[in-house]
């Protein structure tokens, strides 16, 4: 029986918001169809104006006889999941019911529900040194750590694990693991690395930034010495140099040196390059401008509408001009009026100038957030290989890197949008004025919002994986993207 790894600091248990049974795809085998349909399973479409529930006349049982409409082949099915439930028009499961509760669960039991129904927002990495638990941060009980510490429910993750091994039969991580391009180390070696930059993650005494340029940069150190070392030399690399390196003026760009005289691998400090900042701003995009997991069950005409839509949206948040509509906020967002839109791009010296000087810190509840969550990912092994389209080590951790600038842009998003509502940007007493509405200080739950988003897209939106995002991942990589926009953060927030 392999070994199961939980990630640290991760708490979880079911807040019953119905925000996954409405944004998720359920996927199914072909036994759990059967087992499905063989119940009666089928749902009965919802009143109007609800999202479950019986129609009058019903008697209110919510099962109705069974229809192979509610049933869709899955496209592109890999193993047993080959099937998944056809959501209602608004992307809903066709299961929930108008308490956020699942109707089979109700009324056929726990285990009678879809194994992607009870396994959420667990996920697991096979590796030849045991089985790494990771969790869904568009959860909103994980990215608040509300619930149950995840130790205390080691037995139910097993058991967990344990069907999803017997149903699936998941692929194992290779031995060794690519770390970057051709080279190769072991999990014992990757490991030890882990270690450093969860070290890194867990200095509370520096910023967010500063904590994940110190592990760019150590992550870059053992590329250069891979790169240009022997065969049988030692590859080290001096974490106090690269921490002396990040708690100073993190705008000198002045990088450590590894310890046998090789230097980190290609510092690069300074102002974003044109196109760097259209790449960056692209893949920022790329997290909000997926197509719904509904998308499918649109009519032809909407199908196109929605793809125009998310390219439209795409070029107008590269060039950063117009408004946007985002997931989960009402109204659309003027671009120039989200501050951290160039926060990247803009050198210290000039913030103020240009009206990006925030300086605020961050409140203790959106610390330990952006906290949990890169902490997670890292120790959940979610941020490279099969987990992560592939990606070699090196290049998925400055990937998980650059999420933070994505993090933050949305989070501007949202507290723009609440800047621009009058109940909450008025003085205590009277309305707010048009030219009194201001983007707020970014608080918890525009943090929230920002880490949902990313996360939602980082692992799961498969054109994150695809030609394009592949292509933008090496230029941004080759470019060291991820240390100068690091750099332009460090002491923003």
């Amino acid at each position: 029986m392999p070994d199961l790894f939980l990630p640290p600091g991760v708490r979880y248990t079911c807040l019953c918001c119905g925000l996954c049974c409405r944004s998720l795809e359920v996927t199914l085998t072909e036994a759990e169809r059967e087992r499905l349909s063989a119940t009666g399973g089928t749902p009965v479409p919802p009143r109007t104006g609800s999202t479950g529930g019986a129609p009058p006349g019903s008697g209110g049982t919510g099962i109705l006889p069974v229809s192979e409409r509610l049933f869709a082949r899955l496209r592109g099915a890999r193993g047993k999941q080959a099937w998944r439930l056809r959501p209602r028009p608004d992307g809903s499961c066709p299961f929930l019911t108008d308490d956020n509760l699942c109707r089979v669960h109700a009324k056929l039991g726990y285990a009678a529900k879809p194994f992607a129904g009870r396994v959420f927002p667990f996920q697991f990495v096979v590796t030849p040194v045991g089985v790494f638990v990771g969790c869904r941060f568009d959860c909103p009980a994980v990215v608040r750590g509300e619930g149950e510490e995840l130790g205390k429910q080691r037995g139910d993750i097993r058991r967990l694990y344990d069907e999803y091994a017997r149903t699936y039969d998941p692929p194992t991580e290779e031995e060794p693991v690519r770390f970057f391009g051709r080279y190769k180390l072991s999990w014992r070696d990757l490991l030890r690395i882990e270690d450093q930059l969860t070290a890194f993650l867990l200095m509370t005494d520096l910023d967010m930034p500063r904590r994940l340029l110190a592990g760019v940069r150590l992550v870059r150190q053992f590329v250069g010495l891979a790169v240009g070392k022997c065969e049988d030399a030692h590859v080290g690399a001096d974490p106090n140099a690269i921490l002396a390196s990040v708690r100073g003026p993190a705008s000198s760009g002045k990088a450590p040196v590894a310890s046998n005289g090789h230097p980190a691998c290609r510092p690069q400090p300074g102002r974003l390059r044109l196109l760097e900042r259209l790449l960056l701003r692209l893949a920022i995009a790329a997290f909000v401008g997926a197509t719904p997991h509904y998308y499918r069950e649109l009519p032809f005409l909407r199908r196109l509408g929605t793809r125009l839509g998310n390219l439209w949206r795409r070029l107008k948040m590269a060039l950063g001009v117009g408004r946007v509509r985002l997931p989960g906020i009402e109204r659309p967002v003027r671009l120039r009026d989200v501050a951290l839109v160039v926060a990247a791009s803009v050198p210290l010296a000039d913030r103020n100038r240009d009206g990006c000087g925030r300086a605020e810190a961050l409140d203790d509840a959106s610390a330990a957030m952006l906290q949990r969550y890169f902490v997670a990912k890292v120790a959940s092994q979610q941020f490279f290989g099969r987990a992560c389209f592939g990606r070699s080590f090196a290049q998925g951790f400055e990937s998980l890197a650059m999420a933070y600038a994505a993090i933050l842009w949305l989070a501007s998003a949202h507290a723009s949008d609440r800047g621009h509502r009058p109940e909450e940007s008025a003085p205590p007493g009277r309305n707010a004025s048009a030219s009194e509405t201001r983007t707020p200080s970014l608080a918890a739950c525009d943090i929230e919002y920002g880490i949902r988003q990313v996360d939602h897209g980082y692992n799961y939106l498969g054109e994150m994986g695809g030609v394009f995002g592949r292509a933008r991942a090496a230029l941004l990589w080759h470019w060291g993207t991820a240390e100068k926009a690091l750099i332009g953060l460090c002491g923003h927030l």
